[in-house]
């Protein structure tokens, strides 16, 4: 859209105090405090139907710029921390050099206006809902206590991040040996929960969450256009390239988080570089768990059991992708239960053929008194052989037929009711009309023969 024009929305109904179908009321109210109707002022903002079009359109425009924001200041978090992490893994710097500190700091100061776009977000949120709704006050539009649980969790998620310095604890490791260990890796690790971002980047950027349309027909058969439904139609639509990209995903990420628990806590293990890491998550996420590689740490246990878990889960979902791509179409279907009824009746009629054949051979025997058991006994295994071929293609053709049946048959079926059905309308309004001239002739013969009766009385 260009200047000034405004975006119907679906979910706001074009009435307003004066000229909706409600207007009566308004009429009685107003001529019951003594007001003309012409002049009725608005008692809120909301009536105006222009303003609440113009205003819900900026607040979609700046939720847009907000989430843009969220995503550009958590990846440049994410990748400073990533920077920092390899360098102290590489030995360049150590936890308390200048250079850590301030990378660390810039982390930090990612985070504080991470958080003020998170709140800037959920507030836009409020006000959107209060322009729908028509309400005034913001504390209607709050639903206690889940919106605050969630602003909640999502500031929770997005404020851990490695600070300046380095926090050390004193802990027993799984082999029962007490040392002191940084936090730095498990903070590095819960600082990757902020890839949520990207999904909801993806979301609010998606033509099925910004067009008319597609909120027009949400609206009318009461369908929430949310993140849920347009994962739903990216695993209907590209349901391939969506998983493949959820598993290298989760395979990078979780390497990355394995290596870095290893290598932090046990950097003298031959296992703790990045492609033996690849390999423990690879058959974690397979389920496979062959036992040469197994994590030392607590950290790395845990990312062990996380893998585990999206493995299952990521599995299910390539299972129900592939068996929904295995499964033959309506046309396939017909196809191939066609050609294979028509190899069944080729069978049948060759298999009857036989059994002729060889009934023909043993009265041929019979009759000319041949004595030879040797063949009348393979003749005999031969025709029961062709009976037996002839009722299993018979069978086999029933079966076919029973589990063959889909929208073309029905459709056929109902068509050849349909017709039937009609022929007996016709059929019935035929002898309905024969009926009718009967009962006619009847009272014509009955008016001739009283007329009869009546001359031969006078007679």
């Amino acid at each position: 859209m260009s200047g000034n024009t405004i975006v119907e929305d679906p979910g706001i109904p074009l009435v307003d105090r004066r000229n909706g179908k409600y207007s009566k009321y308004v009429e009685e109210d107003a001529n019951s405090q003594g007001t003309d109707y012409g002049s009725l002022v608005m008692s809120s903002k909301f009536d105006n139907i222009s303003y609440r079009l113009s205003h819900r359109k900026v607040l979609l425009k700046r939720r847009v710029v907000i989430v843009n924001l969220e995503f550009v200041f958590a990846f440049l978090g994410i990748v400073i921390m990533l920077v920092e992490t390899e360098l102290f893994f590489a030995k360049i710097i150590t936890k308390s050099s200048i250079v850590s500190i301030i990378l660390k700091s810039c982390i930090s100061f990612t985070t504080l206006f991470l958080i003020m776009f998170i709140l800037a977000y959920h507030v836009v949120g409020i006000q959107l809902h209060m322009t729908d709704n028509s309400l005034e006050d913001w504390r209607l539009a709050v639903t206690f206590p889940w919106t605050y649980l969630k602003i909640a969790v999502e500031i929770l998620v997005c404020i851990v991040h490695p600070i300046p310095g380095n926090i050390e604890i004193y802990a027993n490791d799984p082999k029962g040996k007490s040392q002191i260990v940084s936090i730095d890796a498990i903070l590095s690790i819960l600082m990757l929960l902020r890839i949520y971002l990207l999904a909801k980047f993806m979301v609010i950027h998606s033509k099925l969450l910004t067009s008319t349309a597609t909120q027009s027909l949400g609206a009318l058969n009461k369908v929430k256009i949310n993140a849920a439904f347009v994962f739903k139609a990216l695993m209907s639509s590209n349901p391939g390239t969506l998983l493949i990209v959820i598993m290298l995903a989760i395979l990078l990420i979780d390497t990355w988080a394995m290596r870095t628990c290893e290598t932090y806590y046990h950097p003298d293990e031959e296992h703790s570089d990045f492609f033996n890491a690849m390999w423990l998550v690879a058959i974690t996420f397979l389920t496979v768990g062959y036992g040469d590689i197994y994590p030392n740490s607590y950290c790395g246990r845990f990312v062990s059991v996380a893998t585990g878990l999206m493995g299952v889960g990521t599995t299910a979902l390539l299972v129900a992708v592939l068996a929904s791509k295995l499964e033959q179409s309506r046309a396939e279907k017909y196809v191939h239960n066609f050609v294979a009824r028509a190899q069944l009746d080729k069978e049948r009629k060759n298999a009857a053929a036989d059994v002729i054949k060889y009934v023909l051979q043993l009265w041929r025997l019979k009759k000319n008194n041949i004595d030879n058991t040797g063949k009348r006994i393979r003749l005999h295994g031969k025709l029961l052989q062709a009976i037996s071929t002839m009722k299993e293609a018979k069978n086999e053709k029933s079966s076919i037929g029973e589990t063959a049946i889909g929208f073309i048959e029905v459709s056929k079926a109902i068509t050849d009711v349909y017709d039937v059905v009609e022929g007996l309308q016709e059929e019935q309004n035929e002898m309905k009309t024969k009926v009718e001239e009967i009962e006619k002739t009847l009272m014509t013969l009955d008016s001739k023969l009283d007329s009869i009766v009546s001359a031969v009385v006078k007679r």
